[in-house]
């Protein structure tokens, strides 16, 4: 994978950083959504969400049922004091960089939390083959 690819990626997180205001603390250890049992679920529901919305946007070649889910907790920027779900998926056909916001208290107890509603995450930005969509 070009190296070009990952320094894009990061572009984006420090972009996604930029505009600060804060939201909320940081969740107590083992009380974030992606420390909890039953995560898995609601990481598949980011997959979901992000494959309805790379479908809708034109880039159904894309595929974020494969990619990796991570989570990140943003100390500064537009989103800051708020959890965001990152989807990487590099391998081919193509390369996809994904960031969703959670909308859902993400330091609340997971299990009450139906993970197959449609509306649990929102696409906040789209970049496939280094190309914004």
């Amino acid at each position: 994978m070009p190296a070009s690819y990952f320094s894009l990626s990061a572009a984006v997180v420090v972009a996604l950083l930029a505009n600060a205001h804060a939201n909320a603390k940081e969740c107590p250890p083992g009380q974030a959504a992606n420390e909890q049992e039953g995560w898995e679920g609601l990481a598949n529901n980011a997959r979901q969400n992000a494959d309805w919305y790379v479908v809708d946007h034109g880039a159904p070649e894309a595929t974020p049922t494969l990619g990796d889910v991570s989570v990140l907790y943003q100390d500064e920027g537009e989103y800051e004091g708020q959890y965001l779900v990152i989807i990487r998926q590099l391998s081919h056909p193509k390369y996809l960089f994904m960031v969703l916001r959670p909308r859902f208290d993400f330091c609340s107890d997971i299990s009450s939390i139906d993970d197959g509603k449609p509306d649990l995450f929102e696409v906040i930005f789209a970049n496939i083959d280094s190309r914004k969509f």
